[in-house]
């Protein structure tokens, strides 16, 4: 499992030096797909990816803890735009996801995603996000469903979500609040919160964009 990390990181390595988008972000917790399971611990969040643009991409998301100064998550994902109009449908592989407990313990997880997005006007934006995934090497296995509103303006952005968890059978509902302090710096807050279980989960950070 070790050797296949070490993989990891040379694709990351090789992704980030040819990226054309990214950034780094320092929080009070961490980040994942699933709202529910986001870290309380403080990481360091970099993002790379190749030309969003573009019908298929690349991109590549590393977490670390910053107490400790040991990986938390990487995460290589492809992305194919199956409908690529004003309404967009997007597919992404993770392939796959890997995450290491401070005693360098690896696990990997192999996911499927499908983002589904509609502008309804110039501020606000519909959408829903799949994912689908098992680990490699424990019994795992997770769907998220969820649905979004993303609303901007001017400098604030709200990217509002409602989800249903299969693990847990989980429901639970998610805000991100950002603010453009200038063209490449961004305050960001996270708050989520779990209906069935009553848990709350909040983080703030300060994003740089290249």
């Amino acid at each position: 499992m070790r050797q296949s990390f070490a993989i990891c990181l040379i694709l990351l390595s090789g992704l980030t030096l040819k990226a054309q988008t990214g950034s780094i972000e320092i929080s009070s917790g961490g980040f994942s797909f699933i709202p529910a399971f986001t870290s309380k611990e403080p990481n360091l969040i970099i993002n790379a990816g190749t030309n969003p643009k573009r019908r298929l991409s690349g991109h590549l998301m590393y977490m670390m803890r910053v107490k400790s100064a040991t990986p938390t998550t990487v995460v290589l994902i492809s992305r194919y735009k199956l409908v690529d109009k004003k309404f967009k449908a997007i597919l992404g592989i993770h392939m796959p996801a890997f995450q290491m407990t401070e005693n360098y313990e690896v696990t990997s997880f192999f996911g499927r995603e499908l983002t589904l997005n509609y502008p309804v006007n110039k501020k606000l934006s519909v959408g829903s996000f799949i994912l689908n995934g098992n680990a490699r090497n424990t019994d795992f296995k997770v769907t998220l469903l969820s649905l979004n509103t993303n609303y901007h303006q001017q400098k604030w952005n709200f990217f509002s979500q409602g989800y249903f968890l299969s693990v847990g059978d989980l429901t639970g509902i998610a805000e991100t609040i950002s603010y453009d302090i200038s063209t490449h710096f961004q305050a960001k807050a996270f708050g989520n919160y779990t209906l069935t279980d009553g848990q709350f989960i909040g983080t703030v950070g300060l994003k740089y964009t290249l």
